[in-house]
């Protein structure tokens, strides 16, 4: 039996051997981080050692990093304690973001418009590209408070111009939060170059363990709204994290989160060029194959993502048939893969929801070989024919549920 292909590193990555190596060894860790005897103090010293590894990986200062468990509290924690922030200062109560953000970011944005906020939506392209001078001319007219963005489109792999995009919204005076969780290890990172004033990372994106993550939060940087303020506590109790996030600390975790910082650091970085020669590798023979499209932004893409959709192939359906040919993918976000709905990524870039359900994302992984590429494109060929052969699937006909959208709206090129 052949081994296993995983091609789904944007859900997870597998555990790296030394992340493994450093959290076994942690495992003698028997102290509370916050005791004050020579046990606590071991985890305390391991605890700190891991943020200071977070903190080089994107430039921050250690004290800027707050441990969380994963990206989603990291947006949830950025959006709505920024939001009681621009509320505080008596800023507008107006939030910009784009029609395909990660579900933390979407449904975040959508309580802060049921808490009265206006959400405006950020039109995109086919592509999936953000028009700058779009947004430049938005915070002419109708200047926001508080804008997110990603950094690296979770299912297209589009790279976004944050640091562009962020120089134009603090010139109006808005507070920046930047989900970077696809980003960290495939791009350099350094917040001060952003300039935004608060960040999302999550470990098990880039070889470390699931439910470990981080907040970056500005330090007393100078900014267009003046020095960024405490932010109020998301969770409270004890006086952990410097009280921003109470609750005794996955030390286990923490230190697994530190190494898999030093690998991208030291490795990860560095294979970029390697990972963008597999991924074409993988697009051309796609593109060789009738009838597929490649969805995303051609120049400013992830080296580790690509999106294909196949005319007439429910992508469930080819998942599925990949998956008994020892082949892992997926068709959008883990987070929405109890969903029967059509990516609201791809309906977010113009596709028709019979269109968007044609697609499948491949990410790839510093584990993946030419020849992990090349049985792969073998499977699909086969997959495709036998599912087209069968005429069109009854799911690319089932009637959208009806959903309510409340107080966001789209602005226009």
């Amino acid at each position: 039996m052949q081994p296993r292909i995983y091609l789904d590193h944007s859900a997870t990555t597998p555990l790296h051997p030394c992340v493994a190596d450093a959290m076994r060894d942690a495992l003698t860790l028997c102290g509370n981080p916050s005791s004050l005897h020579h046990e606590g103090r071991a985890a305390r010293q391991a605890v700190e050692s891991a943020r200071r590894s977070v903190a080089s990986l994107i430039g921050a200062q250690p004290a800027e990093v707050i441990f969380t468990s994963g990206g989603t509290e990291s947006n949830n924690t950025a959006l709505l304690s920024l939001a009681e922030v621009v509320r505080k200062l008596g800023q507008p109560l107006h939030a910009v973001t784009s029609p395909i953000e990660h579900p933390s970011v979407q449904k975040s944005m959508q309580r802060l418009a049921d808490r009265g906020f206006r959400v405006t939506q950020l039109a995109v392209d086919s592509f999936g590209r953000i028009d700058v001078q779009s947004f430049a001319r938005l915070c002419e007219v109708d200047p926001p408070s508080l804008v997110s963005l990603s950094m690296v489109n979770h299912e297209l792999g589009n790279i976004f111009p944050v640091a562009e995009l962020t120089q134009l919204a603090k010139q109006r005076g808005a507070w920046v939060h930047c989900d970077a969780v696809q980003g960290v290890s495939k791009l350099p990172i350094s917040v001060r170059e952003l300039g935004v004033d608060t960040l999302s990372v999550s470990a098990h994106k880039f070889y470390g363990p699931k439910g470990i993550g981080a907040l970056f939060i500005s330090g007393p940087q100078p900014g267009s709204c003046g020095t960024m303020p405490e932010l109020p506590a998301f969770l409270v109790g004890g006086e952990q994290e410097k009280g921003r996030r109470a609750g005794t600390e996955n030390v286990l975790a923490i230190v697994g989160f530190g190494r898999a910082a030093k690998l991208a650091q030291e490795e990860l970085l560095w294979r970029v060029d390697e990972l963008r020669k597999r991924r074409e590798r993988l697009e051309n023979g796609l593109l060789r194959l009738p009838d597929v499209t490649v969805h995303g932004d051609p120049q400013h893409r992830s080296p580790t993502v690509c999106n294909a959709r196949f005319a007439g192939v429910e992508g469930d359906m080819l998942l599925a048939s990949l998956d008994l040919d020892g082949i892992a993918v997926s068709t959008g976000a883990a987070c929405s893969s109890g969903s029967s709905e059509a990516s609201k990524v791809l309906r977010g870039i113009g596709l028709p929801r019979d269109l968007a359900r044609q697609a499948v994302r491949f990410s790839i992984g510093i584990g993946t070989t030419d020849d992990d590429i090349d049985r792969t494109l073998s499977c699909i060929a086969a997959a495709v024919g036998r599912i087209r052969a069968l005429g069109p699937s009854p799911l690319l006909s089932v009637p959208p549920k009806n959903q309510q959208t409340v107080q966001i709206r789209f602005s226009r090129p």
